[in-house]
């Protein structure tokens, strides 16, 4: 699980990040990473069992380590995955990208994002923004879920929906 945890999704990114502690307790191998401009492993962080509030708290903290600038950037992000924890895909991995794919107006490494997916069993991408904003200002929406299907999920109606249909 890749989570964008820059400001301009930071509503979302307190939602995904609760998601993703959810998905740790279940799925016991699943790793996490958060990202503005560069990628961090925070999978030790959910190590199931531990109190959601301090989980919550120290995740917080680590955002700090996310950002090299501090401005998103996917390209950044994604080329940083792919070199220090390319390892953690592979045949039997799924990939879900959590983000609202705005990357202000930089690399979007789409090339990294396809090796990424290339051998994996599946991939999404769950998007916070509704689709009619896809693609204004520097949304790269269309040109990542050429790669990755992209999905509406701003409530937890869409997230619902989402599970079901991967199921």
């Amino acid at each position: 699980m890749l989570c964008d945890v820059s400001g301009s999704v930071a509503h979302f990114a307190q939602f995904t990040l609760l998601l993703t502690y959810a998905l740790r307790e279940h799925f016991g191998r699943m790793r996490a990473f958060t990202f503005v401009d560069r990628t961090t492993e925070v999978t030790s962080v959910l190590r199931p069992g531990r109190d959601p509030v301090e989980v919550m708290q120290e995740l917080a903290a680590s955002i700090q380590h996310a950002a090299l600038v501090g401005r998103t950037s996917y390209g950044s992000a994604l080329r940083t995955f792919r070199q220090e924890y390319g390892d953690a895909l592979g045949p039997a991995s799924s990939l879900l990208v959590l983000g609202d794919a705005r990357s202000n107006y930089s690399d979007l490494a789409l090339d990294d994002l396809r090796a990424m997916t290339h051998g994996i069993r599946a991939a999404w991408w769950l998007n916070p923004e509704h689709p009619r904003n896809w693609d204004s200002g520097d949304s790269a929406a269309s040109r990542y879920g050429a790669i990755v299907p992209m999905v509406e999920c701003r409530n937890l109606a869409q997230l619902e929906e989402f599970v079901q249909k991967v199921l």
